[in-house]
């Protein structure tokens, strides 16, 4: 496991990880190249890559918060977010 101070998950997702980790996610997931094998790779772990973003390489996964845990130390991850909901003022 990563160790907190390395940027890529940010310590609250970690810790809501860590409590459940079987508990289903939706996460932006940003990486070095959104190809092919990174999306494999997001799927070996377990993750349902739902879209894959090339202007900015990122994918949107769903699976479980472990899942993500076990790619923290993959040099071809730059860092992941919890994907929320976006609310406009109107």
């Amino acid at each position: 496991m990563t160790p907190p101070e390395s940027g890529k998950i940010p310590a609250s997702l970690r810790r809501a990880i860590e409590t459940a980790p079987q508990q289903p996610l939706d996460a932006i997931v940003r990486v070095r190249s959104a190809d092919d094998e990174t999306q494999s790779r997001l799927e070996a772990a377990g993750l349902t890559v739902r879209y894959r973003l090339n202007l900015v390489p990122q994918f949107v996964v769903t699976g479980p918060g472990q899942a993500l845990l076990s790619l923290a130390d993959a040099e071809w991850l730059v860092g992941v977010e919890v994907d929320r909901s976006v609310h406009t003022w109107q």
